[in-house]
Order: structure tokens, then sequence, then C-alpha cells
């Protein structure tokens, strides 16, 4: 029974004894940001002031960049992070007011004590940062395939089909981080998730109308009772000629870059 018990222990990640706190060896880092903002650093820090640090994460990105190796314990952490908004830091780059851009932040994560996934690969910690800037914490084995909004590849997508409309935009660059402005008010307006979904959200706001949610129709579709993940992606597909010119007609122009 006793031997049972460590097993268990050793598998939730704890320390020997019921009253410890879990403990989680060999950490590689890795954060994906669903922010409109480009960070710089990001370091999660437990309260003995062991932390784990990475940096130069891009608006909307993250996924397949890790740092390590890392040790963490507790449950309660502090996560400092530092960024600001890339365009408005190309801007001030040279001009002596880059520090007036940039920001420090410090955000609190709790963090229940989790089983550590099987396997014999890398323990990938991922801190998921929202648009709503409230963060998570979870565990993989798995670099690829963790992003919970997909802001870059709706990008891809994007800039892909509809580049002649984006002629105001210098680089897919330039229009991700507008992506991630715009991707910031769809997630926490409308909780815009999947990628299908994302994609034609960002179509109708890059090259129909960029307020196409104040349409009576279009804001009925997204507020719909029980709206599940892709039901707005085939409304939007089935919207006819004369409705897409319809909004672009009575809307804001498309693209503006302010998201």
């Amino acid at each position: 029974m006793r031997k049972g018990l460590i097993v268990l222990f050793m598998w939730l990640g704890l320390l020997a004894g019921c009253n410890s706190e879990p403990s989680y060896q060999g950490l590689s880092f890795v954060t994906y940001n669903y922010t409109p903002w480009d960070l710089d650093r990001v370091e999660v820090t437990d309260a003995q002031g062991h932390s784990a640090v990475t940096g130069s994460i891009g608006a909307g990105g993250g996924e397949g960049s890790a740092t390590c190796c890392y040790s963490l314990k507790g449950t309660d952490f502090k996560v400092l992070w530092r960024g600001a908004d890339g365009e408005k830091a190309k801007q001030h780059m040279f001009d002596g007011k880059l520090d007036e851009v940039i920001f420090n932040k410090e955000t609190p994560v709790h963090f229940p004590a989790t089983q550590v996934p099987p396997g014999d690969g890398p323990l990938y910690l991922e801190l998921h940062i929202y648009p709503d800037e409230h963060m998570e914490l979870a565990l993989s084995r798995k670099l690829l395939g963790q992003v919970r909004i997909p802001i870059v590849d709706a990008t891809r997508w994007l800039y892909a089909q509809h580049r002649d409309a984006l002629g105001d935009f210098g680089s897919s660059a330039e229009v991700r981080r507008v992506v991630a402005k715009v991707a910031k008010r769809a997630w926490v307006k409308y909780r815009i998730e999947s990628l299908e979904d994302m994609k034609q959200y960002m179509f109708l706001y890059f090259t129909v109308a960029s307020n196409f949610d104040a349409d009576p129709e279009m804001a009925a579709i997204l507020d719909a009772p029980g709206r599940k993940p892709g039901d707005f992606a085939q409304a939007v597909q089935g919207l006819s000629k004369e409705k897409i010119a319809h909004l672009k007609a009575t809307g804001t122009a498309p693209g503006d870059k302010n998201g």
C-alpha cells in the first residue's frame, strides 16, 4: 500500500508526504501569446524564487519556441512579462521614446497540482496568455498542436487567400499584429476560437467591413444561443453576394489597422 502511494505521488509530481506541494522537474517552458502585444520577456516564478524564462514572442505567437531546463514548485505563481505594441515600438526605436511604449506587468496564476503526462519526451510547461490577459498553465509532452486561439494560422490563411485586399500592409507580420488586435475583440465579445470561425471573421473584417458585426443579421449570428465552433464560418460562407455587397456599402472601411 505504501509503495502504491509513493508511486502515486511521483505520478502527480509531488514530493513524498501528503502535505507536500507539487514539484515539477526538467521543464521546458513555452508561452502562447494570444494578446496583440509583442513580448520581449516572460518569466514564471514560484514562491521559492525559482523561475522559468522565455522571450521574443510575437503577437499571437509562441508555438514551437521553448526554453529549458527548469524546476518549479507549488500551486501559486507570478508571471512577470514585458512587451509593447510592435508597430509603436518600431516608430520609436531611435527617437528616445521607446521606453514610453514598453509595459511591465505582473500577473498571478494558480496552477492546481497536475498529473505529469506519461511518456519519455520533454515535459513542457505551457503558459497561455489570453486576449483579456488572464493566464493559464498546463503540462504537455507535445510542443506542436497546443495552440488554443489560432491567430497565426488565421493570418497565414488571410495573407495567402486575400493578399490583394491587404494593400495597406507592408508585411505578414504587420497583418498578424492587427489580426491579434481583432482576435482580442472577437474572443472577448464572441469567444471566436476555432480556426474556421476565425478565418471567416477575419475575411469579413479585412475584405468587407471592419464593423460588419454592427449589422443586425451578423450580430444575431454571432450572439446566437448555443452557437458551436464552426457555426459562424458556415453562416458566413452561406451569405449571398447581395448581403456581402450590403455589408460593404453600409459598413466602415475594411482592414482598419487599429483593430
